[in-house]
């Protein structure tokens, strides 16, 4: 697979090239092969099936390795397969378990054959499976000077060169852009504070059921996808895919959701959700509606829809919903299932160098606390997950308790932020569409006239000043 893989695709060929060597392959054919790839990556030449078989041919090794009908056949073996990563590291683990059987096989011979010096053989012994341990290290590190001198940045250029890229690019952007770095959610305040969604970052949503984290979650994918023009994907465990759409064309037509259900619409109405649905239709949102996924499935999923759509933003709704990779541990103890599950989020966040958007149920002891506000303790099952996320963020609506303490008004509660700082971010809850927007305060929404602040300065000392 992994030959046939570097034989069709480039993509394959850097990664097998880049971690593989000769020796990691049992049969001498495959290392021949191998060889000759990496020979094509070295001199940054192509490789496919006739190259390979040329440079093998001009060798003379064609026939070794069965000819060109065997190269063939690996190629047409791996199909569309794309996980190339996980067939090396299949190769890499077996060479490494039969180095450490040559080892041990040569460290049993020595001590059988009654060495006269017990010290050195004890040494060579752990001479043999250090030489190993250092092998099967890809890497040792970054150096410093090689991040700063972009040699191996992830951009590919000097550190100093992307930072008057970035001073450039800030000072261009118009009055109405938000200057951050991150992905924009477009709700304001909470831009500000976490400077946008960054890449590689696993962010949760914590709140109790019904305080509205299904329809925050659908308002930052739909900002993201339909304002930022990037394909996001979402991951729904909860609701259908045809009950998103209907939330969804609800809050981008803002025609209320009973209405669409039953059909009771006027033709201004009707008008509104055919531009929404027109509009919706021009961008790329993925929904996965399967229930009941193991993370396994979900990030073998994932892996195809950053692949087939490059998906920018991932949404999953809710954690609390996904079980295990299956192995016996995890089954027999929820708190393990979920620090299993909140650690392959977070591996795959840095995978596909996304930010991961979750959401996840609290514990009833929110209800019993005294105002109710969440807090981090009130993560249910496990604390691996305030561990593993970058961002931890709590959803709270007094109304949900009390109807009329302070109605329409949201608060989501940043409790952590491995990147910036804390605090509390308003919102205005628009119930009937299941929409969060930006909230702004009456006394800041527009300057008094002068006019009227003469007028009104008797009856308000404040304006007169």
């Amino acid at each position: 697979m992994v030959l046939g893989c570097m034989l069709t695709s480039i993509n394959a060929l850097n990664v097998g090239a880049d971690t593989l060597d000769e020796t990691d392959f049992y049969y001498q054919e495959h290392q021949t092969i191998f060889s000759t790839l990496k020979s094509a990556y070295r001199a940054d030449k192509p490789a496919d099936i006739h190259i390979i078989g040329e440079d093998l041919k001009r060798t003379g090794k064609l026939d070794a390795i069965g000819g060109i009908s065997y190269l063939t056949l690996l190629a047409q073996y791996v199909g569309t397969s794309a996980y190339i990563e996980e067939y090396v590291d299949l190769v890499k683990e077996k060479s490494i378990l039969r180095r450490m059987i040559q080892a041990a096989q040569q460290i049993e011979r020595s001590a059988l054959e009654g060495p006269a010096d017990v010290g050195a053989a004890l040494d060579q012994a752990q001479s043999h499976f250090y030489q190993i341990s250092q092998s099967s290290q890809n890497s040792l590190g970054l150096s410093i000077k090689d991040l700063i001198t972009g040699v191996k940045a992830e951009s590919k250029m000097p550190f100093l060169k992307e930072l008057e890229l970035r001073q450039q690019k800030f000072r261009e952007k118009g009055p109405d852009e938000p200057g951050i770095t991150g992905v924009p959610t477009h709700l304001t305040d909470l831009d500000k504070m976490l400077n946008g969604f960054m890449n590689s970052n696993l962010i949760l949503l914590g709140a109790r059921p019904a305080m509205g984290k299904s329809a925050l979650i659908l308002t930052i994918a739909e900002n993201i996808c339909f304002r930022n023009k990037v394909p996001v994907g979402i991951f729904s465990l909860e609701m259908g895919a045809s009950q998103l759409l209907t939330r969804m064309i609800c809050s981008q037509s803002e025609v209320e959701s009973q209405k669409i259900q039953t059909g009771s619409i006027n033709g201004g109405e009707y008008q509104r959700v055919v531009a929404a649905a027109n509009n919706m239709a021009k961008h790329v949102m993925i929904i996965d509606d399967q229930p009941g996924l193991k993370i396994t499935d979900l990030r073998a999923r994932a892996r195809r829809m950053k692949e087939a759509h490059n998906i920018g933003f991932l949404a999953i709704d809710y954690l609390q919903l996904l079980s295990g990779s299956g192995n016996i541990r995890s089954q027999e103890n929820r708190q393990i299932e979920i620090s299993e599950i909140s650690r392959m989020l977070k591996t795959l966040a840095r995978e596909l160098n996304i930010p991961i958007l979750c959401a996840a149920q609290l514990s009833r002891k929110v209800e019993e606390r005294q105002g109710h506000r969440p807090m981090m303790s009130d993560l249910r099952e496990s604390g691996s997950l305030e561990q593993d996320s970058d961002v931890v963020m709590f959803l709270f609506r007094r109304d949900y308790y009390d109807p009329h303490d302070k109605p329409g008004l949201a608060e989501i509660v940043v409790a952590k932020n491995r990147h910036g700082g804390i605090g509390n971010v308003q919102l205005a809850f628009r119930k009937e569409l299941g929409q969060f927007a930006n909230y702004t305060a009456i006394g800041t929404q527009a300057p008094v006239a002068k006019g009227n602040r003469e007028a009104f300065a008797a009856f308000s000392p404040e304006d007169s000043i």
